[in-house]
C-alpha cells in the first residue's frame, strides 16, 4: 500500500499497522476523535515513520471522512501504543474523554502517572479569566451531537443550525428542578456558594483559554483563532455526575477534579478544540434561540 497526498486509504486490520493518537499533529474532521485511527503501514512503510519523514493523507473509515494531516510519528511510540503501556502516563487518548470513556471517571485521575497539569495553577486561570473580562471559569469536554438531549429530547444540531450557538449540556450542579430522573427540562439551579446556575435554555458568551488541564501540548497554540473568538453557547442537554465523575459536580459549591465549580459538554465544539477551558458570562437568550427551542423540545 502507498499514501499518497490526497487520495483515500482504506483500512484493514492486518498484521502491519500502527495506532495513531496524539501524534496527530494538525487535523481538521468532522469529530475530533478520529484523531485516533489505524492505519495499515507495510514494512517500507515503517522504516519511514522510523527515520521520522512526514505522511499527508486521506483516511476514510466507518464513513467519516479525515481532511488531510501532517502526521510526524516515531515507530517506538507506536510501539507503545500497541502494547499494554498505561494510556494515561501524558494524558487521556481523545476516545477516554467521550462519554462512557475512562476518563469521565474519577478512578482514571486518581491511577494516572500525572494527573493533570499543575501550570497554569488555579490562580492563574482565574486571572486570566478577569482579564479576558469574564465571570466564570469552567472546564470543557465534546460528546457529539444528538436527536434527544434531556431539555425536552431536543435535537442539538437543529437547535442551533444557522444561530452562531453551540449547543452543551451543564454539569449537574447547574441545574435543578428537573422532571423524571431529575436531569429532564431542568432549569436553572439556584446560584450560590460560588455555583452559576444555568438549567435548559440557558445562555453565556465566552472564550475559550489557551489552557488545558493535561501534560501534553496544546492542539492549538496561543493566538489561534479559537482563542481570540467569542462564542455563544445554549444549554441543551445535562451532564450527570454519574458517569461523568471526574468533571461534572453532582451540587452547587463542589469543584470537580480539576478544581472547577462549572464544566460544559460541548455538543459540537469549533475546530482545533481540545478541553480547552472556558471563561465566560450568562446572558439572555436571543429571540431566534427561544423560538427554535419552543419549536423543537418538549419541554
Amino acid at each position: 500500500m502507498v499514501l499518497n497526498e490526497n487520495e483515500p486509504v482504506t483500512v484493514h486490520f492486518a498484521s502491519d499497522f500502527v495506532s495513531l493518537d496524539q501524534a496527530v499533529s494538525d487535523l481538521q474532521a468532522p469529530k475530533p476523535e478520529t484523531r485516533w485511527c489505524l492505519l495499515e503501514l507495510p514494512p517500507d512503510q515503517l522504516k519511514t515513520l522510523e527515520e521520522g519523514q512526514s505522511f499527508h493523507f486521506r483516511e476514510l473509515s466507518g464513513g467519516a471522512k479525515m481532511l488531510t494531516v501532517a502526521l510526524a510519528l516515531a515507530l517506538p511510540s507506536a510501539h507503545a501504543r500497541l502494547g499494554e503501556a498505561p494510556r494515561n502516563v501524558t494524558g487521556p487518548s481523545p476516545e477516554d474523554l467521550l462519554p462512557g470513556g475512562a476518563a469521565r471517571r474519577e478512578e482514571y485521575w486518581e491511577n494516572a502517572t500525572l494527573r493533570f497539569n499543575v501550570d497554569p495553577s488555579m490562580s492563574e486561570l482565574q486571572n486570566m479569566r478577569r482579564r479576558a473580562g469574564y465571570e466564570y471559569l469552567a472546564t470543557t469536554t465534546r460528546y457529539g451531537d444528538t436527536c434527544c438531549a434531556s431539555c425536552g429530547s431536543i435535537d442539538t444540531a437543529r437547535l442551533v443550525r444557522g444561530t452562531g450557538f453551540y449547543a452543551v449540556a451543564s454539569a449537574e450542579s447547574m441545574q435543578d428542578h428537573g422532571i423524571g430522573d431529575g436531569h429532564y427540562c431542568t432549569q436553572d439551579a439556584s446560584s450560590n456558594r460560588g455555583t452559576q446556575g444555568m438549567g435548559c435554555l440557558s445562555c453565556a458568551k465566552g472564550k475559550f483559554l489557551p489552557a488545558h488541564p493535561f501534560s501534553y501540548p496544546l492542539w492549538a497554540q496561543p493566538g489561534a483563532g479559537i482563542f481570540e473568538r467569542e462564542i455563544k453557547i445554549v444549554v441543551a442537554d445535562t451532564c450527570p455526575h454519574h458517569g461523568n465523575e471526574a468533571w461534572c459536580p453532582a451540587r452547587q459549591g463542589r469543584g470537580n477534579r480539576f478544581g472547577v465549580k462549572h464544566h460544559f459538554d460541548f455538543a459540537n465544539p469549533p475546530a482545533k478544540y481540545d478541553n480547552y477551558y472556558f471563561v465566560w458570562t450568562k446572558i439572555e437568550c436571543p429571540g431566534r434561540v427561544k423560538r427554535r427551542y419552543a419549536q423543537l423540545s418538549r419541554c
